[in-house]
């Protein structure tokens, strides 16, 4: 059973990729089951490990204050009923609660309730390349479509080859979307 963590990313990738929940079986597998999906996934997953959040410097009402911190990474796998590898650590090492803060896991992005002063926040947890997972998913979808054929009857043309052209192109496209990407933030606080 896939992961409860998993279920935004796996709708996402669903979404890239048009994959219903039965769309074939393959021997005893069928294509594509939330687990399949994870699996294929996990092809694509990296561990973060004490990967150190960037805070956002606002004002209210003339004060600074530190709410928002953003991560280096997004697609991230969600913490659902505390069964997760994805957490938040201050710099001594002490794991935060979720109660003080929220996650927006597609982005990498924490919200605190409360002013932090701006202290360190470090992220635990698995990112995942969705680009590449998709590509993955509709090279799978090609292989099944090859054993499609064209026919033809009573003045009617089936150009099923067209299906597996599409899969290889759709395949081609997520391939070429993937990749590492370098940000620089920088703090409005420090004059560098």
């Amino acid at each position: 059973m896939a992961r409860t963590g998993m279920t935004t990313l796996i709708d996402t990738v669903r979404g890239m990729t048009d994959a219903g929940t039965a769309d074939y079986t393959a021997g005893t597998v069928t294509y594509w089951a939330d687990d399949e999906v994870q699996r294929v996934m996990d092809r694509h997953r990296t561990e973060v490990i004490r990967s150190e959040m960037q805070p956002v410097q606002t004002y209210n009402n003339g004060t600074v204050e530190y709410k928002t911190y953003y991560g280096e990474y997004g697609n991230l796998e969600e913490t659902t009923g505390g069964t997760s590898v994805f957490y938040l650590q201050n710099a001594a090492g002490t794991t935060l609660g979720t109660a003080l803060y929220t996650m927006d896991y597609a982005a990498g992005i924490a919200s605190f309730a409360d002013d932090t002063t701006g202290s360190s926040v470090m992220m635990y947890g698995w990112t995942y390349d969705l680009d590449a997972a998709a590509a993955d998913m509709w090279r799978m979808k090609a292989a099944n479509a090859a054993a499609l054929y064209d026919f033809s009857t009573d003045n009617h043309s089936m150009k099923r080859s067209q299906y597996m052209k599409h899969c290889r192109e759709m395949a081609e496209y997520y391939a070429s979307q993937g990749g590492a990407q370098v940000v620089q933030m920088y703090r409005e606080d420090m004059n560098l």
